[in-house]
């Protein structure tokens, strides 16, 4: 019946242990012990975390001092209970190392839990063992107890105890060491122990007593200690290990399922070591042994039955355990009966099944058949063998030196292969510790699938305007034989190559710009994995721009006076200069100025510099505008270098270009035809790869 909480009373009681009140102590341990038996883990854990258990649980710690065996008694039972919670578990293991108040020298919970190990009073010791053994319980609980500094003085106690006649000091005591064995540090520290001879002494007298619940729980700890080599050494030294094993054995006969159990689980942890095996065939209960296990498959506890199958399946690790089963009928014919029996669980028949596969050896099996499903993966079938015994066997199947598969099945999917090469297989067949010998080999070659990435994609020489050149190394897993490489620039297939050519030019690109680029390798199965993008980028021609031209008018209106300066960063080596007026070549050469006339008054034009280099760049200047003055004066085109002081009226004679000189009557006004291009600003200069011819 549940004991319902008031609020007022609960508070008060929390406080009272809290303050250490030990004059209130014996009235609020004993609610709180109604409370905590009356009521399930949620309700004692809200209880905790309400009322500030951490503080209160250190009160009840503290009382543990005192010399009054009643309250003691009290305070070891709430926290027994208390850590079987595991929810609530952390309030008792997380209470301060040293929780002395008002001058009192308090140990800590578990130094007051060990000095009660030691206590006249049975009862007082039954229950300090049995609050370890709840503690223990947990993994938690394990570590916390093993991080303790009374460890050490706490193990040959519980040695002593486990031997005890008080009948539940003795099972607790025994309990307690049974549960560190589950930890691996646990057990390091029982054998590290310099009395540690003494402890495994009195386990296994513990085994041997009349005291039911301290054998069990010897035996398990025993078994536990049989795992490691270091302690099934000393357990099998002992003298009395013989009067242990038949104390295990009686045990298998036990009614009660623990007892079996725990047998049976030390028989199998003692069979599963050469040393152990031997001990066990040459024990004169042996027949004994082997007969109850083999009965003990169909127990009702479905833990018995697998231990004792475990026990006789580790048996057959060894070649006189073969023997001794093969020559052992009861065991041999009851293996049979428990497979054609009641429905068992797989874990079970499969150590029931091995057990029984040792009875004859094998013979060899044919090659195996394969069959190729793809680019990674084949289908392996092989003949079935039927074993003297009857029983079914497993079959091993061998990639070169690797078992990729084990089990009952004739047949399999090899995956995860490599495509395009080829494998070699074996099969055999298995039973226990009989392995039959391989068959011959099968070769089978994969089909060819799609390429991996090439490797090492770089690009190749000057960077150019339009144009960049790259090249690569063959896919390192080329999965096939490669017939050709796709190239991709910004995920756009824009070429393809033979596969014995690993370079490439890609063409027809804008000048100044990034592009990523990939190359994939293609073979039988289809285009592969694409490389990861490299970044490339084209000559920037932004970075070169000549100055814009300097304008000035003299002589006459209708001229303009056109001059330049080299670039202040060049492009490469220059081989001439083109004067450009409203899109219009009209000048080509290597002088550094010109004279415009012709030009029509009033009229603006826009004046424009290229710079054309050795290799072919052209890069043009930002544009400058002038407008031409309004007095006629005499037409006609002076070319670089000419002055004011030209005869222009002489007819027949010809200026420094080469051109005929005009009167103005004959003369035609320049008009320089528009550009069908348009012009480009020099953030985004103009480019032409072809030379230009001089202008006439």
């Amino acid at each position: 019946m549940k004991i319902k909480i008031e609020e007022a009373v609960a508070k008060k009681y929390f406080q009272h242990l809290a303050d250490r009140d030990v004059y209130r102590a014996p009235t609020v341990l004993s609610w709180l012990t109604d409370y905590i038996d009356s009521n399930d883990e949620k309700e004692v854990y809200s209880l905790l975390q309400k009322y500030n258990g951490q503080e209160a649980i250190a009160g009840l710690v503290d009382l543990l001092e005192f010399d009054d065996k009643k309250l003691t008694q009290s305070v070891v039972h709430i926290l027994g209970t208390i850590v079987e919670h595991p929810s609530c578990r952390q309030y008792v293991l997380e209470v301060p190392r040293n929780t002395a108040t008002h001058g009192q020298n308090n140990p800590t919970l578990f130094t007051a839990l060990v000095n009660m190990l030691t206590s006249d009073d049975k009862n007082v010791v039954m229950n300090a063992a049995g609050t370890i053994g709840n503690i223990a319980d947990s993994e938690e609980g394990r570590l916390w107890i093993l991080q303790q500094t009374a460890f050490n003085e706490a193990l040959p106690i519980l040695g002593v105890l486990a031997v005890d006649t008080h009948q539940w000091a003795a099972s607790n005591a025994a309990l307690v060491l049974a549960r560190l064995t589950l930890s691996a540090e646990g057990v390091i520290k029982i054998l590290s122990h310099e009395r540690s001879n003494y402890i495994l002494a009195n386990l296994c007298i513990s085994l041997c007593g009349h005291n039911p619940g301290s054998s069990m729980n010897a035996a398990f700890a025993i078994g536990r200690l049989l795992e490691r080599e270091d302690a099934r050494t000393k357990l099998l030294s002992m003298k009395n290990f013989t009067n242990t094993m038949t104390a295990l054995t009686k045990m298998l006969y036990n009614k009660e399922t623990g007892p079996r159990k725990n047998a049976c689980f030390a028989f199998s942890c003692l069979a599963s070591s050469k040393e152990g095996h031997t001990r066990l065939l040459g024990n004169i209960n042996s027949e004994m042994i082997l007969g109850q296990m083999v009965r003990l498959l169909t127990d009702e506890d479905e833990e018995v039955a697998w231990f004792a199958a475990v026990t006789l399946r580790c048996l057959c690790n060894e070649k006189d355990g073969i023997f001794r089963l093969r020559d052992h009928q009861e065991v041999h014919a009851s293996l049979r009966k428990v497979t054609k029996g009641k429905k068992l669980k797989q874990d079970l028949l499969t150590e029931v099944n091995i057990a029984l596969s040792v009875i004859s050896r094998l013979p060899k099996l044919p090659a195996p058949v394969l069959t190729s499903l793809g680019d990674s993966s084949v289908s392996v079938r092989w003949e079935s063998i039927i074993a003297t015994t009857g029983t079914k066997v497993l079959y091993q199947l061998y990639q070169g030196t690797t078992c990729v598969y084990e089990g009952r099945s004739t047949s399999t999917e090899v995956r995860n292969l490599r495509p395009f090469t080829t494998y070699v297989f074996r099969v055999r067949a298995i039973s226990g510790s009989d392995e039959g010998p391989y068959s011959g080999a099968a070769l089978v070659t994969t089909n060819q699938g799609r390429p991996g990435p090439p490797n090492e994609v770089t690009s190749e020489g000057k960077p150019q305007h339009n144009s960049i050149r790259i090249s690569w190394n063959p896919p390192p897993n080329p999965n096939g034989i490669i017939t050709a490489y796709h190239i991709y620039v910004n995920g756009n297939r824009v070429g393809v190559t033979e596969a014995d050519k690993c370079n490439f030019h890609v063409k027809d690109l804008p000048h100044s710009t990034s592009v990523k680029i990939q190359v994939a390798g293609v073979t039988k199965a289809g285009e592969g994995e694409l490389t990861p993008a490299i970044t490339c980028s084209t000559l920037n021609l932004s970075d070169f721009p000549p100055k814009r031209p300097i304008l000035s008018t003299s002589g006459g209106a209708n001229e303009i006076n056109v001059s330049w300066i080299d670039p202040p960063k060049q492009l490469g080596v220059i081989d001439h200069y083109e004067l450009v007026i409203d899109g219009e070549v009209i000048y080509s050469g290597k002088e550094q100025s010109y004279r415009v006339s012709n030009l029509e008054p009033l009229q603006e034009y826009t004046f424009n510099i290229r710079v054309v280099t050795s290799d072919g760049y052209i890069v043009e200047s930002e544009p400058a505008k002038k407008k031409a003055g309004s007095k006629v004066v005499q037409k006609g085109r002076v070319s670089p270098g000419s002055s004011d002081d030209d005869d222009d009226s002489d007819e027949g004679a010809k200026d420094r270009a080469g051109r005929p000189k005009t009167n103005p009557d004959q003369s035609k006004v320049f008009k320089p035809r528009r550009s069908k291009t348009a012009h480009h600003s020099p953030s985004s200069p103009s480019v032409k790869k072809n030379r230009v011819k001089t202008a006439v």
